[in-house]
């Protein structure tokens, strides 16, 4: 969400002077430096960024159509219920929800997929309204700008390096990313009181809660098996305050409301989400258990199994579980006409006797390579190099390893590299759509992840028991409707 900030620092300051305003959820006055109407102003741009960058589902889309109706409903008893409120869904992975100032509200698919009632979706959206209801841009911007008073003058006497993070570098990524311990915490007070009043079952707040730290351990897992550093920052700007520490808490706030109960509407829910993408769309590409496929850029490719994968914005990446071997694929767009063997000689141009192969391998141009240099993470490195070219696209596929260790993944990268081939959905399948099934007696995550030959890959039965709000040695109901992929 990094990727947000270069357009936040362009939209430009406005000329903002301090006032006092009533705070629409305390009814106290705030030190602030900026009107309502700058806000709604700064909203307004904000969000004209946002859909040029973010992949946001029409607004026509059922799903989108759906989480608005709810979101309006929770917006309309709301501290600020006079805003026009706009509902927005992420057509990503991620499991994230963000606000922007003004009513301006996101949130990504791949946290929708992961809720398992109405009443939680309206909990997430209104712990985002609450971030507009409490003008938590609004202070923020007033606490930065303190904070760069202080430091314009400490760096009088400390000079301050060059690329220091500007002021609307940490608006940018508190606005997606979170405004704090204090700010989330009012934000699920807020969205208790929200949701209570449209008519929802309050505790629904509590079961997201505990889903993020489901998630959270969850992930952890994975990255631990594939070797990968498990770093958990709970700092002034992480995305949420320290998970249990924010079920204790909501738990002692909802606590005077728990007799208050309302709609859960669990299966109006869940048939939203029948067919959407599991994780990444076809226009970003998925990974399908052992397997990488991008419909719409039109290709695929196979991994051995001690390979774990991932699939990032900017390029496809796995390495050997707890090993020092690693791959990476990217795209390059061609402006001008060349041979995928000219683009392997440019790439390693300062390497005169490199000897680079030239052939075709199914709708691909090819050219290959072997190299010795230095590589991310692997100082000696041996490199394998691949350019598989069709018209402007050229995609390099870096593996490397350690020198010394060469002829032990060898054989890997020459499986992966040959499994490089077109896509054709017909043959080679879509990527992980949810669907619905009923539990059956003597059922387990475990039975159910066969069931869908795996498809999610190293760890299919907890991610689906994660998907469905549950551990692993949890289980609904006999005849309970719980979502799987296909």
């Amino acid at each position: 969400m990094l990727r947000l900030i270069s357009w936040f620092c362009c939209l430009g300051m406005l000329m903002l002077m301090p006032s006092c305003a009533t705070n629409p959820v305390t009814k106290k006055s705030d030190f602030v430096l900026m009107s309502e109407d700058q806000e709604l102003a700064l909203g307004q741009k904000a969000a004209s960024e946002v859909a040029k960058q973010l992949p946001l589902l029409p607004e026509d889309d059922p799903l989108v159509r759906y989480v608005n109706t709810i979101g309006q409903r929770v917006a309309s008893v709301s501290d600020r219920p006079e805003l026009f409120y706009r509902f927005h869904v992420v057509d990503d992975s991620t499991l994230n929800a963000f606000a922007l100032p003004g009513g301006y509200i996101y949130v990504h698919r791949g946290l929708i997929n992961h809720l398992n009632s109405e009443a939680e979706l309206a909990a997430v959206l209104g712990h985002e309204i609450g971030h507009v209801t409490a003008r938590h841009a609004v202070k923020q911007y007033t606490q930065l700008q303190a904070y760069q008073l202080g430091a314009a003058v400490a760096s009088i006497f400390v000079p301050i390096p060059y690329g220091v993070t500007t002021i609307t570098d940490m608006l940018a990524i508190a606005m997606v990313r979170g405004f704090g311990r204090e700010a989330e915490l009012q934000s699920d007070e807020l969205s208790l009181k929200y949701i209570a009043k449209a008519g929802y079952d309050p505790q629904a707040t509590i079961g997201i809660l505990q889903m993020l730290k489901r998630m959270e351990d969850l992930d952890a897992i994975i990255r631990k098996d594939a070797g990968d550093k498990v770093e958990r920052y709970h700092g002034a700007f992480s995305t949420h305050p320290e998970t249990e520490k924010r079920i204790r808490e909501a738990v002692a706030k909802a606590s005077a409301m728990l007799s208050t109960r309302g709609m859960i509407n669990r299966m109006v829910f869940l048939r939203h989400l029948e067919g959407y993408p599991y994780g990444d769309s076809p226009e970003q590409g998925a990974v399908v258990d052992q397997r990488f496929i991008h419909p719409k850029l039109g290709f695929q490719l196979s991994f051995p199994d001690r390979w774990a994968i991932q699939n990032t914005p900017a390029s496809l990446n796995a390495r050997v579980r707890k090993q020092k071997a690693y791959f990476q694929l990217t795209l390059k767009e061609l402006v001008k006409r060349r041979r995928a063997d000219e683009i392997l000689a440019q790439m390693f141009r300062h390497k005169r006797k490199t000897k680079i192969e030239h052939g075709r391998q199914d709708v691909f141009e090819y050219a290959h390579t072997t190299i010795n240099m230095s590589a991310p993470h692997v100082s000696h490195a041996f490199v394998d190099a691949w350019v598989f070219l069709k018209g402007p696209k050229a995609f390099i596929m870096l593996m490397w390893c350690e020198r010394d260790h060469a002829r032990d993944y060898r054989k890997d990268f020459s499986s992966i590299a040959a499994s490089f081939r077109g896509y054709i959905k017909e043959r080679d399948g879509d990527v992980p759509r949810i669907t619905l099934v009923q539990w059956k007696r003597g059922d387990s995550w475990l039975k159910l992840a066969r069931r869908c030959h795996e498809k999610l890959g190293r760890f299919t039965a907890q991610k689906l028991a994660a998907l469905n709000g549950m551990g692993l040695k949890q289980a609904p109901a006999p005849g309970t409707w719980v979502k799987t992929v296909r």
